[in-house]
């Protein structure tokens, strides 16, 4: 008698993608193989897994392509959105219409922002060890549609997948993935950044990434922008000053 649950045989079909994924690249099973085998069956125009780091915000460690790249970006620097609550409360978060007045009372800044960047709906899904989460996988959605049970097991199951992989998984060779590795080295940038905002306020690296993220949402900048002048020296963060940064003498 076969005794195999419906879930256990969907596992060993989405694990039979991800790999069928990574023979097609002749690459390591990796992160980049559940990102795209989410965005097959989740139909999604882009796929983002966070991680959360040190300081216990969630920080993108894949990305599928420009979309996912800058929806993600704008996502951590407003602070709100579907993978924010999703990392918070632990629990899917599913917004199958971003245009709805639920969505847009919830996400006031986001909703619009990923809508006119072509996102009609995301599902977000936590990446669970045990009882403790380490991250989350979002798809974004182009256009809206119900949300259906066998996508949120989907989800789910893939979140466990990345979650091993986010694990065990060596990283692929650098220039296996030219648009990842741009997109780590733009991190690399701003987590270099908060710690010298965090010297230039002598605070915690939270409250340095909390001003950085300020400053590129009050000027309409993205993250890694004002990160760069950070470490270029054009941008100095001041205590207590408004507005957030102020030039370097002589820059401005």
């Amino acid at each position: 008698m076969d005794r195999r649950r419906p879930d256990d045989e969907r596992r060993a079909w989405l694990w039979s993608r991800v790999r069928g994924h990574a023979a097609e690249e002749d690459l390591p099973v990796g992160i980049r193989q559940v990102c795209l085998t989410a965005a097959e069956v989740l139909d999604a125009s882009g796929i983002v897994v966070y991680q959360v780091a040190d300081s216990g915000r969630g920080e993108p460690v894949c990305v599928t392509g420009p979309l996912a790249d800058r929806v993600s970006e704008a996502e951590i620097t407003f602070g709100e959105g579907p993978a924010v609550d999703c990392l918070r409360e632990e629990y899917p978060v599913t917004a199958t219409d971003l245009a709805a007045a639920d969505n847009v009372a919830r996400w006031p800044v986001f909703a619009p922002f990923a809508r006119s960047a072509g996102v009609a709906g995301v599902l977000a899904f936590p990446i669970m060890m045990g009882a403790i989460v380490v991250g989350c996988l979002e798809a974004l959605r182009p256009a809206t549609a119900p949300r259906t049970d066998d996508e949120v097991v989907d989800g789910l199951l893939l979140a466990d997948a990345a979650m091993l992989l986010l694990l065990r998984a060596e990283p692929p060779p650098l220039g296996a993935d030219p648009f990842a590795d741009a997109v780590e080295a733009r991190w690399a940038i701003v987590h270099q950044a908060t710690g010298v905002v965090s010297v230039q306020l002598a605070s915690d690296l939270a409250t340095a990434f909390v001003r950085l993220r300020a400053h590129a949402y009050r000027t309409g900048r993205r993250l890694a922008d004002v990160a760069a002048d950070v470490l270029a020296r054009d941008l100095r963060f001041h205590p207590d000053v408004e507005p957030d940064a102020t030039p370097e003498p002589g820059q401005g």
